[in-house]
């Protein structure tokens, strides 16, 4: 193993083991909800893996390597991901739901946070597809799960902080 590689995958496990698959399923456009329990993690892993020299990254690639750029480009998307979630927590009015639906508060709830992931994740699917693959496909359900650590793991936006 080349001291390079030792590197990269002592800065993956150091953090967290599923941080390389976390990272592996986020460059193909989708953070999948049952593998990951450390998002804010998984927005760090980049960043971490970028601060070792390495040429190539096995990440869910259909045919190829992946670089340096992958990463650097799925860290943008990811920080994309995270702003666009800010603002849509910030700029969706929750009380059409309220009023919609009464005394289900559940069903306001889930009305008001799809309309947040959607509001979040649509800029970021205009800017991203035909850039990095499955972005018009995955980035709605990633933006959901980010939205929600921010969310909930942040306390942003939160009447009730952690």
């Amino acid at each position: 193993m080349e001291p390079d590689e030792r590197a990269l995958e002592t800065v993956i496990t150091n953090h967290n083991p599923k941080d390389l698959h976390e990272t592996r399923h986020q460059q193909k456009g989708t953070l999948r909800d049952h593998e990951a329990e450390d998002i804010p993690g998984c927005l760090e892993a980049p960043a971490n893996a970028l601060a070792y020299s390495w040429k190539h990254f096995i990440g869910g690639h259909l045919g190829r390597l992946g670089t340096r750029d992958d990463v650097t480009l799925h860290q943008q998307y990811m920080a994309d991901i995270s702003a666009s979630s800010r603002n849509a927590i910030d700029t969706v009015d929750p009380t059409p739901y309220f009023q919609k639906y009464g005394d289900n508060s559940w069903a306001a709830v889930k009305g008001y946070l799809d309309d947040v992931t959607r509001v979040a994740a649509e800029p970021v699917i205009q800017k991203y597809t035909g850039v990095l693959a499955a972005a018009d496909v995955f980035t709605e359900h990633t933006t959901f799960w980010v939205m929600e650590s921010i969310r909930l793991d942040l306390g942003y936006g939160s009447w009730v902080h952690p």
